[in-house]
C-alpha cells in the first residue's frame, strides 16, 4: 500500500474522525467515583481528627498515664478504621492509575474522554454516540457476555463505531469468539437448514451418525477461512474431499451403504464446529463477516481491532494507550477501505467540522427561507413529504455548493490527491488519437486495473466482462437517480412482461403532464383519474455493442431489478427515430407508483373485414425499473418532440429512365 494512502486512512479515520472517547471496564472508576472515594476518605480522616470550632484549640495531652492510656488506646482504634477504609479506597483503585493514564493521553490529543464503569447494563444508544470505545473482554470476571452483546447489538446501529478490544486473554481466542458470535444465529436444525435441498436432508437422515463420527473438527486457519469467506469459498470444496477420502479409508466403508456426502451436508458440518465458539444464545440474522485474524474484525457498522493488555508495571502503563492507538492504526491499514469510503469519511469529517447550521454563506435570505416553509405547509398533507423531499435537495445542494468553493475549491482538490496516493506511480495520461488509439486505450485499461486494485474485496477476473461491467455502471450514475418516482414521470424507465417477452418503455411525456392532481388539458380531465402518456419503446442491446456507441446518445444503461446490467436502444437503428407509443396509464393520479407495477393499457384494432374493425383495450403492468436523471430526460423528451415536430413533405417524387430521341413533330401548315 502507498505511504501515502496509509496516511491518509489514519488521517481521516483516527485523527481526524475521532473526538471523544469512551473507555468500558469495571476496574476503571469515572470522576464522580473518584470525588466519593476522596470524600468518603476525608470522612474517615476528620473522625480522628476533627475540625475544631473558630478559636477552639486542640485537647491537651493528658498527665495521667492512666488518661494517656485511654486517648491512645482510642486513637489506635480510629487509625484502625482508617486502615480498612484506605484499603477498601485502594482495592477499588487498583487500575484507576490505567484509567488516568488514557485520560492523559487523550485529553493531550484534544479529545474528550470518559469512563464508563457500570457494565451490568450497558445502554448501546449512549456508547454507540463515542467516536472510539475502549473495551474490556471480559467485563465480568471471565465472563465476555455484555461485551459481545454490546458489539453485536454496534454492529446494527446506523453508526460507524470503531472499538479497540483491551484484553489479557489470548487475542487468537477472542478473535474467533467475536466473529464467530457476530457472524450469526446459533446452527439450525438439520430440517431447517436442509429446507431447500431434500437431496441433502435425505443423505443427513440416513447417515448422520457416520458424518459426525468421521466428521475431523475443522483447525483454527480453516474455522478463521469459513468465516471470513463462507460457504462459497475454495475450502468448503477442499474440505468435502478430504471428508470423503477420510470415510472411504475406514474399514467399515461400505459403497452400498455410505454415500459422497453434498457441500451442504460439508457446510452445515462446519456451521456445527463454529457455533460453538458463538456465546450468545439468542438468535439472528446471520452477518458477513470481514477481517484479519487476530487484527481486526469488521460487521454491519462496527469495526473492531483488538490490542493485548500489558499494565502490570508502572513502565507498561504508561504506554498502553500510545499502543491502543497504534493498534487502531495498524488495523485501518490492514483493512483498507476503498478510495469510495475514504472520500465518503473525509466529507463527514469536514461536514462536522464546518458547523454549517451557523453559516452565513450557506444560508439563503430571509424571504427564501420563508418561502422554503411555506412551500410545504401550503401543500395538502399527502403531498408533503413529496415537497420535503424537494427541500432537501436544495439543503443538500447548498452544503455541496460550500464544499465545493470553500477554501480554494480545498474538498475537490483532497478528492484528487487521495484518488492518485492509491497507487505509487498513477498511470500517465495519454491523450486519444482518431489515427492512433491504442496508446490511450491502453492507459485507460491501466487505469482500470488500478482502481480494481483499490477494491481489495473484488474478486472478479481482469477481463472484458469486468470492463463492461465498470463501464456500465460508470453510465449509470452518470444518467440514472438512485431512488424511483412516486408516480411515472419524465425520464422513468418501466418493463413488462407479456409471456415471454419483456418490452421496455421510458417516459417522454413533458414533466408539467405527469403531475397527478394537474390536469392541464381536456384529455387529461375526459380520462381522470387516468392517463394519457406517451413512451419510447427501447430495444435491449448486447452491452457490448451498446457500450462501444455509448457517446452517440442512442442508448441508456440500468440495473435491472434482479441486479442484472440491461442496455436499452433508444432510437431505431433502422430508421433512426424513436419508436412512440402512448398508453393509457390507470389511476395514474390516486395510485401511487411501486414496485409492483401499475397497469396501463394500449389501444389496438382488430380487423374483421376490409376497412372495418373494432377497437380493443390491452391491459399491461409497468414495473418501474429506474429513473433518468434530469438532463438525460430532457434529452430523449426533446427527442419525441421533434420527431411529432417534423414537417410533411409535399414535393412529388419522379423517376425518369433513359429516353431515346424522338423525331421533331410535324407541324400541318
Amino acid at each position: 500500500m502507498p505511504q501515502a494512502y496509509k496516511q491518509q486512512i489514519t488521517k481521516t479515520f483516527r485523527d481526524d474522525a475521532i473526538r471523544s472517547v469512551l473507555l468500558i471496564d469495571d476496574d476503571y472508576h469515572p470522576y464522580t467515583d473518584l470525588a466519593q472515594k476522596q470524600q468518603e476518605l476525608i470522612e474517615e480522616i476528620q473522625k480522628i481528627a476533627p475540625k475544631l470550632p473558630e478559636g477552639e484549640l486542640p485537647p491537651a495531652i493528658p498527665q495521667d498515664a492512666k488518661d494517656v492510656k485511654l486517648m491512645l488506646s482510642e486513637v489506635y482504634a480510629k487509625i484502625e478504621l482508617l486502615r480498612e477504609s484506605a484499603k477498601s479506597i485502594a482495592d477499588s483503585f487498583k487500575r484507576t492509575s490505567v484509567a488516568a493514564e488514557f485520560g492523559r493521553f487523550f485529553h493531550n490529543a484534544k479529545c474528550i474522554c470518559d469512563v464508563e464503569k457500570q457494565t451490568a447494563q450497558l445502554n448501546p444508544e449512549k456508547v454507540r454516540k463515542s467516536d472510539l470505545i475502549i473495551l474490556d473482554y471480559c467485563l465480568n470476571r471471565d465472563d465476555p457476555s455484555a461485551s459481545l452483546q454490546l458489539l453485536r447489538e454496534l454492529s446494527s446501529s446506523k453508526h460507524l463505531n470503531l472499538v479497540v478490544i483491551y484484553t489479557n486473554k489470548s487475542l487468537s481466542e477472542v478473535w474467533l469468539e467475536i466473529a464467530a458470535t457476530l457472524r450469526g444465529p446459533k446452527t439450525l436444525t438439520p430440517q431447517e437448514y436442509f429446507s431447500d435441498d431434500p437431496i441433502s436432508l435425505s443423505l443427513w437422515d440416513d447417515a448422520s451418525d457416520e458424518y459426525q463420527e468421521f466428521w475431523s473438527t475443522l483447525s483454527r486457519p480453516e474455522e478463521v477461512s469459513f468465516i471470513l469467506d463462507g460457504p462459497a469459498h475454495p475450502i468448503t470444496d477442499e474440505l468435502r474431499v478430504r471428508f470423503w477420502s477420510d470415510i472411504q479409508a475406514r474399514e467399515e466403508f461400505d459403497q452400498d451403504i455410505h454415500k459422497e456426502p453434498t457441500t451442504a451436508i460439508v457446510n452445515y458440518l462446519c456451521e456445527l464446529d463454529i457455533s460453538e465458539k458463538n456465546l450468545l444464545t439468542a438468535g439472528r440474522e446471520k452477518s458477513h463477516i470481514h477481517g484479519k485474524d487476530n487484527i481486526w474484525i469488521q460487521c454491519g457498522e462496527v469495526f473492531i481491532a483488538l490490542c493485548e493488555k500489558k499494565d502490570s508495571s508502572s513502565e507498561e502503563i504508561v504506554t498502553q494507550p500510545q499502543a491502543v492507538w497504534d493498534k487502531l492504526e495498524e488495523a485501518l491499514h490492514s483493512w483498507y477501505p476503498s478510495f469510495y469510503r475514504v472520500v465518503l469519511s473525509e466529507l463527514q469529517n469536514r461536514i462536522e467540522d464546518s458547523n454549517f447550521s451557523m453559516s452565513k454563506i450557506v444560508g439563503k435570505p430571509e424571504h427564501e427561507q420563508i418561502a422554503l416553509l411555506w412551500s410545504i405547509l401550503k401543500e395538502d398533507p399527502n403531498r408533503q413529504l413529496i415537497i420535503s423531499e424537494s427541500l432537501l435537495h436544495h439543503l443538500l445542494q447548498d452544503i455541496s455548493d460550500e464544499l465545493l468553493h470553500r477554501d480554494n475549491k480545498a474538498v475537490p482538490n483532497l478528492i484528487k490527491s487521495v484518488a492518485n496516493s492509491t497507487v505509487e506511480n498513477p498511470p500517465v495520461f495519454i491523450p486519444f488519437k482518431k489515427s492512433n488509439s491504442q496508446p490511450h486505450n491502453e492507459f485507460v485499461q491501466k487505469a482500470l486495473e488500478v482502481s480494481k486494485s483499490n477494491f481489495k474485496t473484488n474478486q472478479e477476473k481482469f477481463d472484458q466482462n469486468f470492463h463492461m461491467s465498470v463501464a456500465h455502471a460508470h453510465n449509470k450514475l452518470l444518467s440514472t437517480k438512485r431512488s424511483l418516482p412516486e408516480y411515472i414521470t419524465t425520464g422513468t424507465i418501466l418493463k413488462s412482461s407479456e409471456g415471454k417477452q419483456t418490452n421496455w418503455y421510458v417516459c417522454v411525456t413533458p414533466s408539467c403532464d405527469t403531475v397527478p392532481n394537474q390536469e392541464t388539458d381536456e384529455v387529461a380531465r375526459w380520462l381522470s383519474p387516468h392517463r394519457l402518456l406517451s413512451f419510447i419503446k427501447l430495444t435491449r442491446e448486447e452491452l457490448c455493442d451498446a457500450l462501444s456507441v455509448a457517446t452517440q446518445s442512442s442508448h441508456v444503461f440500468i440495473t435491472d431489478i434482479d441486479g442484472e446490467r440491461v442496455a436499452l436502444r433508444v432510437i431505431n437503428q433502422i430508421t433512426k427515430q424513436p419508436d412512440l407509443v402512448q398508453l393509457i396509464v390507470k389511476n395514474h393520479k390516486t395510485t401511487y407508483l411501486t414496485t409492483a407495477g401499475i397497469t396501463a393499457t394500449s389501444i389496438t384494432s382488430i380487423q374483421k373485414k376490409k376497412g372495418k374493425g373494432n377497437l380493443q383495450e390491452n391491459n399491461l403492468t409497468l414495473i418501474p425499473v429506474a429513473q433518468l436523471k434530469s438532463a438525460y430526460a430532457a434529452r430523449f423528451q426533446a427527442i419525441k418532440s421533434h420527431h411529432e415536430g417534423r414537417v410533411g413533405v409535399d414535393y412529388i417524387p419522379a423517376f425518369f429512365s433513359e429516353m431515346n430521341p424522338a423525331e421533331p413533330p410535324v407541324l400541318d401548315i
